[in-house]
């Protein structure tokens, strides 16, 4: 029996609309939809976003962490606040879907209480994170960790391959470094956070279920090799008395391969190899690798991590060469909010639509927000498990299904806080 009429979109055709827009601003000199953090076009997105919002009726702004964030004001200013979102930056040569899903749906989901009068008790923050995707500083979700007070002067003194710093390259997105390590809010205030994804992998589809609720969102370890050899000439130099920094990076890739095929929820991949020198009549001499492991399990993350650091040594001292392996900071599944997750699977259910629960083995920015905030994932689904590629597809009607769930799990998370706040 249905307890909630439940709400629907006002004008749903506006969301295709959004996308579209966000889809035409896009570095065009790379294949798919390529919009990278720190970048100009970046930066032309982001202020696309706020415009949007404040045509909305949102009180908005770009915060010193290049968040775009706009205010609904509640009833009762004392209640706190819902937050709601995700990014609309993306990876080289990525999809058009991805984190702007849940920005423009959660845009129509205001565009939708305004229009019909419906008055939420807590002001509703809105919120297009900067920089989620990962960088050449190998730290993601920028925009989330200065907003939940989780970036640090160490983490902006991160270099890439050329050896510029992330601080030094923040202005060039309009940020200032000092300034984003300040750039936290109050977190007590916030009473939930929500994000609508797609879900990047083939689960929903294989399940035919038009709504996944996410129960953890996976840990993450990232990692650099560097492997020096010795340069000699590949014509007279045997086989046997080679110190291949190349060949020794090679059986290192191979390994991660193997490591995360031992455990059923497992991922290991490797995001690059370079060699130095290029020349293919010249012994590389020096090799450098980063990768990373995935899982929603801890145990295995750190047990991963120490059969590479004993596969990589073995790779390297079977050739005579010498292995710098470093770690960067981990990071820990995050357990999505029960009670949350019970409030969107009620909003699913009273909608008619098929649901599934699920582990998110992509990385998001409720990740960070949860170790803070009572948070909850809602998926989409992605054709065919494609995500991060130009096939990237979620059919607009299943979007405007989780732009509903979204609306009125929204609608009841307000009720059920202020109902709790009043016992």
């Amino acid at each position: 029996m249905t307890v909630h009429a439940p709400a629907t979109l006002v004008e749903p055709t506006r969301i295709d609309e959004d996308l579209a827009q966000l889809a035409s601003l896009i570095d065009d000199t790379t294949p798919g939809y390529t919009r990278q953090a720190l970048t100009d076009i970046d930066i032309a997105g982001r202020q696309w976003v706020l415009r949007r919002f404040r045509d909305a009726g949102l009180d908005s702004r770009i915060d010193a962490a290049g968040n775009v964030i706009g205010i609904l004001p509640g009833t009762n200013p004392a209640a706190g606040t819902l937050m709601t979102g995700s990014h609309t930056d993306t990876v080289e040569g990525g999809g058009r879907f991805d984190g702007n899903v849940g920005v423009v749906a959660a845009l129509e989901a205001v565009r939708t209480l305004r229009e019909t009068g419906t008055t939420l008790t807590h002001d509703l923050m809105v919120v297009d994170f900067f920089a989620e995707e990962p960088n050449r500083f190998g730290l993601s979700c920028l925009g989330s960790r200065a907003l939940m007070g989780h970036l640090s002067a160490a983490d902006l003194n991160r270099r890439d391959e050329h050896g510029t710093r992330l601080g030094d390259a923040l202005p060039g997105a309009g940020l200032n470094a000092v300034d984003m390590l300040s750039a936290a809010v109050e977190t007590g205030t916030i009473r939930a956070f929500l994000e609508l994804h797609i879900e990047q992998g083939p689960y929903l589809e294989a399940h035919g279920s038009q709504i996944g609720l996410v129960t953890s969102i996976t840990g993450i370890t990232r990692f650099r090799g560097l492997f020096s050899g010795r340069r000699d000439h590949a014509g007279t130099t045997p086989m046997s008395h080679r110190r291949d920094a190349g060949c020794a990076a090679a059986g290192t890739v191979l390994a991660i391969e193997a490591i995360a095929s031992s455990h059923p929820d497992g991922r290991g991949t490797t995001g690059a190899v370079t060699f130095s020198p290029t020349a293919v009549n010249v012994i590389t001499e020096t090799a450098t690798l980063t990768g990373e492991f995935r899982s929603p399990d801890l145990d295995w993350l750190a047990d991963a991590a120490s059969q590479l650091d004993v596969a990589a040594q073995a790779q390297a001292s079977q050739r005579g060469v010498e292995l710098q392996l470093d770690w960067v900071p981990s990071e820990s599944p995050a357990l999505m909010d029960t009670s949350l997750l019970d409030i969107c699977a009620g909003a699913t259910e009273d909608l008619g639509l098929h649901q599934s629960r699920l582990y998110s083995g992509a990385e998001h920015d409720a990740a960070i927000i949860a170790k803070h905030i009572p948070t909850a994932m809602i998926f989409i689904p992605s054709q065919d498990g494609r995500s991060h590629c130009p096939e990237e597809f979620t059919h607009a009607a299943e979007i405007v299904d989780g732009a509903t769930v979204l609306l009125n799990a929204l609608i009841r998370i307000d009720k059920a806080a202020t109902a709790g706040r009043a016992r």
